[in-house]
């Protein structure tokens, strides 16, 4: 008999119950941020109403954040920093200098990036939560929320001839913020991965002959422009590309609202 069938496998970041009560934060645009004490059985709607959220707080990019995803996250940047390597080194050996290049800039900065431990796609403002009981999950102990304010740009990141900061254009289709982020010769021709401020990942068709349907990219959205699945199709597992945009996906905004 299985595990699963004993009832004995713990859903992804949820913790045994306790009695004991347990520390949990706020900061960013709150007016009552830094660590405080909540009862054992607390939910997110305790820890978001208290921190009294202000008015200018981006709902659409708040963050929560707990340590026990942590380590899952830490293996996902892992496997992705490593790929990269081998598709560095493959490059190299088959004399594909663009794509070479290209993967040693984007594994130079993947590796710079922090490992946070957001729980992402989850709706963080204070009020929804206290009436959606789906949403309002129990708390544990080093659980945080963070409020960004509302940026006004969307990063460009993966393969392409440089990372980019661009201004964000009211409904303006995904694709279109290539215009002034070229992609690189390493980069995917077909598609690329929109991943919205709160952390929920896309992918979106952009080739004439695959073409999906405008997405239009919230401010604080990241997109991400994969490498060219053929090119990479020997050094990798075949998810890299899904993987990269997920560890992207747990970045968050600063406090400003900057991505």
């Amino acid at each position: 008999m299985t595990l699963v069938a004993l009832g004995l496998v713990a859903v992804a970041g949820m913790a045994p119950a306790t009695d004991a009560p347990l520390t949990a934060s706020a900061a960013g645009a709150v007016r009552q941020g830094g660590p405080a004490t909540y009862p054992a059985g607390s939910r997110l709607s305790a820890l978001a109403l208290a921190a009294r959220v202000e008015p200018d707080a981006y709902l659409a990019g708040a963050a929560w954040l707990r340590p026990s995803l942590k380590e899952a996250q830490l293996r996902l940047k892992a496997g992705v920093v490593f790929e990269l390597g081998v598709v560095r080194m493959d490059a190299i050996s088959k004399g594909d200098e663009a794509l070479g290049l290209a993967a040693a800039a984007f594994q130079s900065w993947m590796s710079s990036l922090p490992v946070t431990g957001r729980r992402t796609s989850v709706a963080l403002d204070p009020d929804q939560l206290e009436v959606s009981p789906p949403d309002n999950w129990p708390l544990q102990d080093g659980d945080a929320l963070f409020y960004p304010r509302r940026p006004s740009q969307v990063r460009i990141v993966g393969a392409v001839e440089k990372p980019c900061r661009v201004p964000q254009v009211g409904m303006q289709d995904a694709r279109r913020y290539l215009a002034s982020c070229p992609p690189s010769a390493a980069a995917d021709p077909d598609m690329i991965f929109v991943i919205q401020p709160d952390g929920s990942v896309f992918p979106q068709n952009i080739a004439a002959w695959n073409r999906d349907k405008p997405r239009v990219v919230a401010p604080g959205a990241w997109i991400y422009v994969p490498f060219d699945r053929k090119r990479i199709a020997a050094s990798t597992d075949g998810h890299f590309n899904d993987d990269a945009a997920a560890f992207i996906s747990t970045q968050l905004l600063d406090e400003r609202g900057a991505p």
